[in-house]
Order: C-alpha cells, then sequence, then structure tokens
C-alpha cells in the first residue's frame, strides 16, 4: 500500500514531571493527516526497547534501528520553551524509504535533531514535499541544552515545494529574506501571532485564528501537516496557510493529540472565522 502522507523524522520521547509523552514532528504531522482523511505512514527511528506509540499504532511504521530512542525534556516560561537533549537516534537517509512510499504524494520532512538527510528532499520526485525546518535549525552542548544554530538552507530549499520555519528558531530574523530566495514558498509561524507566507516575490501576513489555549505542545507540527494537506488540494499558498493557522489553533484547545481537528471540525471553524 502506498501511504497518501510520508512522514519523516525522528518520534520523540518527551520527558515530563510524571513520566513522558510521545512527540515530534512526525507524530503529530502523521495523526493530523489520518484526521484529515488520509492515509499516512511513518518513517523513524528509535530504538528496540520501545514499542510504537498507542496513539499511533494503526499508522504504517518503518524503523531504522538505533540503540536510544530521541528524548527530550521541555520546560516552558511564558511562552518560551528551553530543551534539554538526552538522547538521539539514528540518521534517517533515502536508503531507508521502502521502494514503493517513494510515490506517496505527500511527503513532510520532518527532523528534529537535524537527523533528516539532505538527499531525501530530492528524493521524491512525483511528490509534493515540504520541509520542517526547525530540526535543521538545532545545536546542542554537551549538557544536552537546545540552542540555535546557523543553517545555509541551500542544501534543502532549492529541492522542495514550500519550507515551513518558527520564528521562535532563529535569532536573526534577516535569514528570512535570503530562505525566501531559495524555495517557492516560505512560511514563517509566529504562534499566536499568526504567520507570514512569501511566494512570487512578495510577503504575506495571515493572522492568527482565536484559541483558548490549553497545550501548545505539537501546535507547529499540526500547522505543518495541515498546510501540506490543503497545500495539495488548492496550490493557493495563502488559503493552505489560513487553512493550517485554523487547525493549529484548534489543536491548542486541549491536551497533546487529543486538540488535533478532524477535517469537518477545520471546514466548520474556517466559515465561522477567527475570533
Amino acid at each position: 500500500m502506498i501511504p497518501e502522507f510520508l512522514a519523516i523524522g525522528h518520534v520523540t520521547r518527551d520527558l515530563i514531571h510524571d513520566g513522558f509523552g510521545w512527540g515530534g514532528t512526525v507524530t503529530y504531522g502523521a495523526l493530523t493527516a489520518q484526521k484529515m482523511g488520509l492515509s499516512p505512514a511513518v518513517i523513524t527511528s528509535m530504538s528496540v526497547e520501545h514499542e510504537t506509540p498507542a496513539a499511533l499504532l494503526n499508522i504504517p511504521f518503518h524503523k531504522v534501528p538505533a540503540a536510544e530512542t530521541t528524548t527530550f525534556r521541555n520546560t516552558y516560561q511564558k511562552g518560551t520553551r528551553t530543551q534539554i537533549l538526552r538522547g538521539i537516534s539514528s540518521p534517517i537517509s533515502p536508503a531507508d524509504v521502502p521502494i514503493r512510499w517513494i510515490n506517496s504524494p505527500l511527503v513532510l520532512l520532518g527532523p528534529v535533531v537535524g537527523e533528516v538527510s539532505y538527499d531525501l528532499a530530492a528524493h521524491f520526485p512525483n511528490s509534493t514535499v515540504i520541509a520542517c525546518m526547525q530540526g535543521w535549525l538545532r545545536r546542542w552542548d554537551s549538557a544536552g541544552r537546545v540552542t540555535t544554530l546557523d543553517w545555509d538552507g541551500s542544501q534543502v530549499l532549492p529541492l522542495v515545494d514550500a519550507a515551513i520555519v518558527s520564528a521562535e528558531d532563529v535569532e536573526d530574523e534577516a535569514i528570512f529574506d535570503r530562505w525566501a530566495t531559495l524555495v517557492p514558498v516560505l512560511v514563517v509561524t509566529n504562534g499566536s501571532k499568526g504567520s507570514r507566507v512569501h511566494f512570487a516575490g512578495q510577503w504575506h501576513e495571515v493572522s492568527p485564528f482565536y484559541a483558548e489555549e490549553f497545550d501548545q505542545t505539537g501546535a507547529g507540527d499540526v500547522y505543518a501537516a495541515a498546510y501540506l494537506f490543503q497545500y495539495q488540494r488548492s496550490r493557493d499558498p495563502l488559503d493552505a496557510a489560513r487553512f493550517a493557522s485554523c487547525a493549529a489553533a484548534m489543536s491548542v484547545e486541549a491536551e497533546s493529540y487529543k486538540g488535533i481537528p478532524s477535517l469537518a471540525e477545520v471546514e466548520a471553524r474556517l466559515i465561522l472565522g477567527q475570533d
């Protein structure tokens, strides 16, 4: 079976005070795709001692063996996240993609620690490919404390259909104009402040949707997956951004994956508008 939506990157163990939860762009991305009515699949790397997350048991997984599962401890203070990296799984390369999955129509590259090979950007010639840039913008010290990393982007951005980055993942926002010259569509998200989309030589502002925030975990990943879904449907960068903004806003109104909305729920909210 060829999946309709293929997410590539590390599933993560996110340590919390009373245990851990499963996270990562591919986790939230695959679940969002499923909520949109698509059949998703995941290519990841994780330790053999860890079972597939329960929420993803009915989603096909291709696992690259690893001694560890990528693990983070996240703390939030006044909306700012501090991350400590506790373990890293194996890198993912084109050789790890099952042959039939190369023809998946939608592909989300979702690195969290730079594990997705740049070569994967050009590995899906018949697909719409979107790159979440976050994992290529991180470095960490000997204690595992994660900080931002300068990234050229030239080995990935010209090869994908669109790229998505959060404003909180860069120190100098001047880099956005540079990246915008390399990729057909660049989306810069900024949480509750909305997003900006660059295409055809111009920046466009996209207003946020109101949300009663409960848990912001995974909102950016929901945005990316929803954007890819809608962009494939409409081929309109602004329409896709508005759709993704709505889905992401709805996702923060409940804990973890529970807030990810269905396609019908997003479409109903779009009718009501942003307030």
